[in-house]
């Protein structure tokens, strides 16, 4: 199955803290199969904003699929209701 792009980011207020929603295809780079060379996975990471800067280097939320669908669906429903995926 083709590689389907995807790169969605938002940026939300939950109880008075802001938050970073990221989901992006991205190849696995580091597999040990030769088959797995073109694998391809969807990744939806959330992070908290303080002061204008990404904590980048504290990830609230992380999560792999295999379906670009997936990945959008679970993006959408993080957005819809963040209280469900992450403890604040």
């Amino acid at each position: 199955m083709p590689m389907r792009e995807l790169e969605l980011k938002n940026v939300m207020k939950v109880d008075g803290r802001e938050f970073l929603i990221s989901t992006i295809s991205m190849h696995v780079r580091h597999s040990w199969f030769e088959d797995d060379t073109t694998k391809v996975v969807y990744e939806t990471m959330v992070f908290e904003v303080i002061d204008n800067e990404v904590q980048y280097h504290k990830t609230i939320f992380n999560e792999r699929y295999n379906m670009a669908d997936e990945a959008i669906a679970e993006h959408g429903a993080i957005i819809k209701n963040p209280k469900d995926f992450f403890i604040l």
